[in-house]
């Protein structure tokens, strides 16, 4: 009966309002000691959890995939310039994803190591 008062309760008012009235009523009830409320907790807890997880999946998934975009485009102006100045590699290794596929695509069009200073930050 709780759970349906504080869902309908929501209808109307803000959740700071809510926040206050339920606080004091769960306090007097002991809610959180009930099944039921341990039920809704862990279920709660579980879906969390599954989220973190396949967060944490995608973003290890697009750090591997810059990682692997850094190591082309050492690769390709290493070979295009013969030889890249530490200092260009460097600074290719601190760029975003975005600016490493730019210089990739555009590899063709970089003619000196002058041109590269238009695609890094």
């Amino acid at each position: 009966m709780l759970l349906r008062a504080e869902i309908f309760a929501g209808l109307v008012y803000d959740r700071q309002v809510i926040e206050l009235i339920f606080r004091e009523v769960e306090q007097m009830l002991n809610i959180e000691e009930s099944a039921g409320y341990q039920r809704i907790f862990e279920k709660g807890l579980i879906k969390g959890r599954q989220e973190g997880w396949q967060e944490g999946r995608q973003e290890g998934r697009q750090e591997g995939r810059q990682e692997s975009l850094v190591d082309v485009a050492i690769r390709l102006l290493s070979k295009k310039f013969r030889r890249l100045p530490r200092e260009y590699v460097a600074r290719i290794k601190e760029q975003d994803a975005y600016v490493l596929q730019q210089v990739i695509d555009n590899i063709f069009d970089i003619n000196d190591l002058s041109e590269l200073e238009d695609y890094l930050q």
